[in-house]
């Protein structure tokens, strides 16, 4: 059962972080310097899907553990 409940809340973590990445990045307005170069914090993207996919990994183990249980 503690293991059930570790991957739970990891999922539920990394979920929040995902979500929490996805939305700083809509919020972060992105900009030009006088040199003519964009800065806009592209580096949320990828870390927001790697914790979207850690969520969902730690899902299917949580279901996984809860189906073999009963």
């Amino acid at each position: 059962m503690r293991k059930a409940k570790l991957s739970w809340y990891t999922m539920i973590a990394a979920l929040l972080i995902a979500v929490g990445c996805f939305v700083s990045m809509t919020l972060i307005e992105s900009t030009v310097d006088s040199n003519g170069i964009l800065h806009e914090p592209f580096f949320l993207i990828p870390i927001g899907y790697l914790f979207l996919l850690i969520g969902l990994i730690s899902g299917a183990i949580h279901w996984y553990q809860r189906s073999r249980q009963k």
